[in-house]
């Protein structure tokens, strides 16, 4: 809980998302602490609470001295600075100041690909290990959330991240000076996660900050202060026509009319939309629209980052079924269940196609189809079918011709703000993405089946919510306009030999069905139980489609 001191500093409670990732981060450490225990390895624990972190430091430097196979928690200091690294890994036959050994630094992290901010706090560990060990590390390591490691040179990054904390020291004495320039809480990407992202939004809007504008970046928001138009409204107040340096004429407009819309949005209290000149090119904007079917479906997926290697629960599709409209919703619970959810989705979505050769797939931004490139790659199965619906242009996001079409007086052009003006507010418990994520991060704990409803409720809100917009943008198209062209499902008779090519495909898909079952789905959920042979079995299964 906040005490009182955390209150009047304006310090916030973390949500329920953000509790989650930190609870999944917490369980990733200790997991790999226990296979470093696991293996016979003594481990020296410095985070016991209640310790200062002069104590801390202390108990670090003692355990390097003694040798200890594995430091957790160690507290390293060099003046100024001080690192909480979660693992140091003694290496022998390297000598240091220690003796005929010197440590690694090994940092857990769930991410499942290493990232450059990863190896800049990794060289910061290093280096103030350097200082405590007398020798710099040959290594420094960081366990992803598949349970996979990696390891870097340290002597290729050293040279950047002393570059980097010279020019970070400098500014933090400038600040210490008085200087305020460049001190500022912009966004970033970690904001979501901050104890202090309240405090620094509210500076933001009290300032009238250009950041507040929708879908305008850092780099556009630099031109636009280095030309004197540092906030919201004096951007909105612009002239038409002002030229600003470095700054793309159409580009400005559009920015200049979507701070006036929201300028004007927040003094009247009114919610707006305007329709901008249509791309004389034909491609952008309305232009992306097909023609409405009957057999048009209305999809969107709901994810689990955190989830070992990442898991797709749950596929979610709205259509209308002789009449009337309905919700279909494909679960998955394990990494078979998602091949098998993934595979029941894409045929059912060919047969209708199959039904009804107009019919197209809409969907709000691009996770959904990048969702199922990457299932259809990782499972190895109706490659070929999804192939075929994107070479036909099946998927409709209409992210796009929201972004490109219209503009509205919202500070996000995320599906929730959008559908303001089509529909009224949601009423559910899960009200976006993170929460479904937390909802069902609960479901797999205690296995209540009313978790799994609101989860589903929330997605079909999604996926209803889609199709509502489609149609309030058919409403906005200007008459005479031209539809999309449909790309219809290849015939038997189809030229160069596209449907005789994707039969064959599917054949081979389907030949190496037994051998799957086989080689691969009986292997344990976990990668990190694997044996040897099971990782041989599954390169074998990867090795007989190789070639086609």
């Amino acid at each position: 809980g906040l005490g009182d001191a955390d209150v009047r500093a304006g310090r916030s409670a973390l949500d329920e998302s953000a509790e989650l990732i930190a609870r999944k981060g917490d369980q990733h450490e200790r997991a790999y602490l226990r296979r470093l225990r696991a293996q016979g390895r003594t481990v020296v624990d410095i985070a016991a609470e209640g310790d200062s972190i002069d104590d801390k430091v202390a108990r670090t430097l003692e355990a390097l001295r003694q040798g200890a196979d594995v430091i957790y928690q160690a507290t390293l200091r060099d003046g100024s600075l001080v690192g909480h690294a979660d693992f140091l890994r003694r290496v022998d036959g390297e000598p240091s100041a220690l003796g005929a050994w010197r440590y690694e630094v090994a940092d857990t992290k769930l991410a499942r690909s290493a990232k450059a901010k990863f190896l800049v706090q990794l060289a910061f560990y290093s280096a103030l290990l350097t200082q405590a060990q007398g020798a710099e590390p040959r290594l420094m390591h960081v366990v992803l959330g598949d349970q996979t490691e990696r390891a870097f040179r340290c002597a290729d990054y050293m040279h950047y991240y002393r570059s980097l904390l010279s020019r970070f020291m400098a500014r933090v004495q400038a600040l210490a000076g008085g200087a305020r320039a460049g001190s500022y809480p912009l966004p970033v990407a970690h904001c979501d996660l901050c104890h202090w992202r309240e405090r620094c939004e509210a500076q933001r809007v009290a300032d009238d900050h250009l950041c507040q504008v929708a879908n305008i970046s850092r780099i556009q928001w630099g031109k636009l202060e280095d030309a004197g138009i540092d906030t919201m409204a004096r951007l909105a107040a612009l002239p038409a026509g002002t030229p600003i340096p470095r700054l793309n004429a159409d580009t400005l407009e559009r920015l200049r009319s979507q701070a006036e819309l929201q300028d004007r949005a927040r003094r009247t209290g009114q919610r707006e939309w305007l329709l901008p000149p249509p791309d004389p090119e034909a491609r952008r904007g309305f232009h992306r629209l097909p023609a409405p079917d009957a057999g048009d479906m209305f999809f969107d997926m709901e994810g689990d980052p955190l989830e070992d290697g990442g898991l797709e629960y749950l596929f979610g599709v709205w259509f209308r079924d002789d009449g009337s409209w309905t919700f279909r919703p494909f679960w998955a619970h394990s990494r078979a269940e998602e091949r098998m959810a993934f595979e029941a989705f894409i045929d059912f979505v060919n047969r209708r196609r199959e039904r009804f050769p107009g019919a197209h797939v809409y969907h709000y931004a691009s996770y959904e189809e990048t969702a199922i490139k990457r299932l259809a790659s990782w499972h190895a199965t109706r490659e070929a079918e999804v192939d075929n619906l994107l070479r036909q242009r099946a998927l409709v996001d209409l992210y796009k011709v929201v972004r490109e079409a219209i503009r509205i007086s919202e500070p996000s052009y995320s599906i929730k703000s959008v559908e303001h003006f089509y529909r009224p507010a949601r009423a559910g418990d899960v009200q976006n993405a993170g929460a479904s994520i937390v909802f069902y991060e609960r479901w797999r704990e205690t296995q209540d089946a009313q978790l799994l409803q609101d989860i589903a409720d929330y997605n079909r809100d999604d996926v209803e919510s889609t199709q509502q917009l489609r149609d309030w943008l058919l409403t906005l198209r200007p008459a005479g306009m031209p539809w999309r062209e449909v790309v219809g499902i290849a015939a038997p008779q189809a030229v160069n030999g596209e449907a005789q090519a994707l039969t064959k495909a599917q054949l081979a898909e389907q030949r190496l069905v037994p051998y799957r079952q086989r080689l691969v789905d009986a292997l344990p959920a976990h990668r990190a139980e694997w044996t040897t042979d099971q990782h041989a079995s599954e390169l074998t299964y990867q090795l007989m489609d190789f070639h086609r």
